[in-house]
């Protein structure tokens, strides 16, 4: 019996029956199918409740958690705050120091370390350690103890005593996105095909980071649907084949989900210059039309790992961050700028 059939059985159960479907009792085979589907969507829904880079960044922290614990001949199942302690002041603050003091010595950066203290508490719980530790059992997570939460809270007071700074993303410039663009642009001739496209993306996501002060996720999952009017319907009819808008007017981007919520927008302003979204996108859609790969739902996409060929699927923060550093590499302007120093000075522009 197939899912359709499953669906249109029950639905004729209740309705001869007239009774609550939770009260109905229903085949044992059916049951056992009804109950497998849900549990296999439920697991397909987890999966999307961490982003993948948070999956990884727990995942290389936990496998050098492992490995040490390991070389002590200790395991995940046995460790103790003890065991964090000296994990995480021995090993990991030792081989993590990159942040500089004001002395000119490097150590670790204090949200870096509670970060990784994070990361390692959830990896532990998933393992079945779970709860406070219990120092008369000995029973719980040992990253959730006095212990450890007392040094990590240590540590971020030293750091301070060193002359630890936090620094905040230095804002790029509107001179600057505006120069980076113009090399692109300048560039865009005497490219190949397929440079041509990765080029022709690469400005659009950039005019898009600048005009909408997104973040880099955030961006790069925009789609077609997303560009809207003020007053509501899609954007796009006036926007291709030819821009319909002039200088000075508006839009409104609003992007299937925002860092803790659904929903939320933007509004940008069109310039028609080419700090404006509007002045790739055209190109945009024409080039990528002529290579047989459309622009249909997702503005950029990234392309299937060793192939020219584009994955129907949004640009992830890391990915627009890596083209960015490369072509401000490429054109030598880079200081150490990241997709937030975009976001910090188009912020300040538009504020």
């Amino acid at each position: 019996m197939d899912a359709a059939s499953i669906s249109q059985y029950y639905s004729q159960l209740c309705a001869t029956t007239h009774a609550a479907p939770a009260t109905t009792p229903l085949h044992p085979h059916i049951f056992s199918i009804v109950y497998q589907k849900g549990l296999q969507e439920a697991a397909s829904l987890e999966q999307q409740s961490v982003k993948q880079t948070t999956v990884k960044a727990r995942s290389t922290v936990s496998r050098e958690l492992m490995d040490w614990l390991h070389s002590m001949h200790r395991s995940m199942a046995t460790a103790t705050p003890e065991d964090m302690l000296v994990f995480l002041t021995q090993h990991w603050l030792p081989n993590h120091a990159g942040s500089p003091t004001l002395s000119g010595k490097l150590i670790a950066a204090p949200a870096s370390l509670a970060g990784a203290k994070s990361h390692l508490a959830k990896e532990l719980e998933l393992q079945g350690r779970v709860g406070d530790w219990d120092p008369a059992t000995p029973q719980g997570n040992p990253m959730h103890s006095t212990q450890v939460t007392d040094m990590i809270k240590g540590y971020h007071n030293k750091a301070a005593d060193l002359g630890y700074q936090k620094k905040g993303a230095v804002p790029l410039e509107e001179s600057e996105m505006l120069q980076l663009l113009e090399h692109m642009c300048s560039d865009l001739s005497k490219a190949s095909s397929s440079d041509q496209l990765l080029l022709i993306q690469d400005g659009l996501i950039f005019s898009l980071l600048w005009q909408s002060c997104f973040r880099g996720f955030n961006a790069g999952g925009v789609r077609l649907d997303n560009i809207v009017l003020p007053t509501g319907g899609s954007a796009i009819p006036y926007l291709l084949p030819h821009v319909a808008m002039k200088a000075g007017a508006k839009l409104h981007v609003v992007p299937d989900t925002t860092k803790n919520k659904k929903g939320g927008h933007c509004q940008i302003t069109l310039t028609c210059d080419l700090l404006c979204v509007t002045t790739w996108l055209k190109p945009a859609v024409a080039l990528y039309s002529a290579a047989g790969q459309p622009i249909t739902n997702f503005l950029t996409r990234p392309l299937d790992k060793g192939t020219k060929v584009f994955a129907e699927k949004p640009m992830t923060g890391n990915a627009i961050w890596a083209r960015l550093v490369k072509h401000l590499k490429d054109y030598g302007m880079y200081t150490g700028q990241s997709v937030h120093n975009t976001r910090r000075g188009s912020m300040i522009k538009y504020d």
